[in-house]
């Protein structure tokens, strides 16, 4: 295997009679559904139907890592398990190949097509493994097959960027028992990584003092956002086995008191434990923060649910509220998280009432570069610090009339902060403020 590599064209059925084919445990789940089995049912009805003396139907690349006397399936697990599917009802037969799932996610899918694919039968007959061709790419060499992996996700679609991300991470971590513990945290919190991940990354490319950096808005792509986590997470991640955080902390005489998360949101990461538990710390953040269901009525929750969550034409405001609410959660904990949410509110959210013309995204991120609300977080040593500076900030109202979804949003935080929230005494500054906003 000249250079480490082997590459050949070959058929399924001696890819599947002669390879002890194995799925990663950093490998995502089967996540194919109906839609992605139609497109494929459909490309093979198409190659048949074709009159001329036609090759091979061509199902792609698969990217392989050979580890003793198995293959680690590095890209293709998705089309593999789904034709695997296809051929245990085609032969009617017993599972035939040696691959285990255990993943919860993958078995439901499996189930579901299995089903799906018994709907079909009559399409299938005519499916000849014999005469579908993939381009086969071996590798010895871990690093070598993942670079494959990643150049061939990067400029197609198949996988997201925080799929990548989760590969080149978990790959990282040699202990197989600690490489599957960590893929079990990272499955229990899949939902919310991707949207995670990509307010950490705007967040870092923020940064004023790296102001020529592209920030992705609302009318990033997919593809674009795949791009910028993996440079963001995995190409300047450094390879490095240390779990590092970097806080901040108070030192008084002997003691020495964190006043922030053990990680920083803008902090140098490492391959591997690093990265993972530095996403992982902050989707728990997240969640505290924005996921808000019924069950949790504490004030912040019914402010958010109340208000932050119902748009308004605020979608943008919103967006950045956010990315300012995880940095002050970043830098300063949860302790004060109530009366912060409600000073940044009055500051951000009155870009809504500036003017009579339509908020943009690119109004409010010029007003958090301007105001550099962001560093002042971030920067900050004490919380007093950045709550003086928002009681300080003079509310601009535009003092022509309101209505349509402007006066729908007014409405909502007058009979807000009037009925359905009682402010504590500490407060009363804010609800003072908030009184002459409304009065504005």
């Amino acid at each position: 295997m000249e250079n480490n590599i082997k590459v050949d064209s070959i058929t399924l059925d001696t890819l599947f009679s002669n390879y002890k084919l194995i799925i990663p445990e950093y490998q995502r789940p089967y996540v194919w559904t109906e839609r992605e089995i139609n497109k494929l049912l459909f490309q093979f009805s198409e190659h048949i139907e074709r009159k001329d003396d036609k090759p091979h139907f061509y199902l792609g690349s698969i990217v392989l890592h050979k580890d003793g006397d198995d293959y680690n399936i590095i890209d293709g697990q998705q089309r593999i398990t789904t034709l695997q599917i296809l051929d245990l009802i085609k032969n009617n037969r017993s599972y035939p190949y040696p691959i285990t799932y255990n993943n919860p996610t993958s078995l439901k899918h499996i189930k579901e097509n299995y089903q799906y694919f018994k709907l079909k039968e009559q399409e299938l007959k005519l499916i000849d493994f014999s005469r579908i061709n993939v381009t086969l790419v071996i590798t010895n060499n871990e690093d070598m097959a993942y670079n494959f992996f990643e150049t061939l996700n990067t400029g197609g679609k198949r996988l997201g960027g925080t799929d990548i991300l989760k590969a080149h991470h978990l790959r990282c971590i040699k202990e197989n028992d600690e490489r599957n513990s960590y893929a079990l945290k990272w499955e229990k919190k899949q939902k919310d990584l991707e949207t995670v991940n990509r307010m950490l990354s705007k967040i870092r490319r923020m940064d004023y003092l790296k102001r020529n950096q592209f920030i992705p808005d609302k009318f990033t792509d997919d593809n674009k956002w795949k791009n910028v986590l993996t440079d963001d997470f995995a190409d300047k991640a450094k390879k490095n086995n240390r779990d590092i955080g970097y806080s901040f902390v108070e030192i008084e005489e002997n003691t020495h008191t964190v006043t922030a998360d053990k990680y920083s949101i803008r902090q140098p990461l490492n391959e591997g434990h690093n990265y993972i538990n530095f996403l992982l710390n902050f989707t728990d953040d997240y969640n505290f923060l924005f996921v808000i269901n019924n069950e949790r009525n504490d004030k912040y929750s019914i402010f958010n649910r109340e208000i932050i969550n119902h748009i308004d034409g605020t979608i943008d405001l919103r967006s950045y509220y956010q990315l300012t609410m995880l940095c002050f959660v970043d830098r300063f904990g949860r302790k004060n998280v109530l009366e912060f949410s409600m000073y940044l509110f009055r500051f951000i959210y009155s870009l809504r009432l500036s003017d009579q013309s339509r908020i943009y995204e690119s109004t409010v991120r010029n007003f958090i570069n301007e105001t550099l609300i962001l560093e002042r977080i971030l920067n900050a040593f004490t919380y007093e610090e950045v709550l003086e500076y928002l009681k300080s900030y003079i509310v601009k109202i535009s003092s022509q009339g309101i209505s349509g979804v402007k006066q729908r949003f007014f409405n909502r935080i007058n009979s807000f902060f009037n009925n359905s929230i009682k402010i504590e005494t500490y407060d009363q500054d804010l609800l003072n403020t908030i009184n002459e906003y409304l009065k504005n």
